[in-house]
């Protein structure tokens, strides 16, 4: 199932992600859901929430920070 959920959403992912996944292999990464949102502003205000809680920016993760 890990290899169907990863060929939807690979075109999404970051490229860095992508790469590391290609490298390492799609069973050394994790897939979880983590929240859920009924409308694409939800959505974006918790991604940006998790991002921080996570300090998942790059260098940590693979997220980039927002320009301002």
């Amino acid at each position: 199932m890990k290899e169907e959920v990863y060929e939807k959403i690979k075109d999404d992912l970051p490229e860095k992600l992508r790469k590391d996944v290609e490298k390492y292999g799609l069973e050394n990464f994790d897939f979880e859901i983590l929240d859920t949102a009924s409308t694409e502003e939800e959505l974006n205000r918790k991604q940006k929430e998790y991002i921080k809680k996570y300090n998942s920016f790059e260098s940590h993760g693979y997220n980039l920070p927002e320009k301002n």
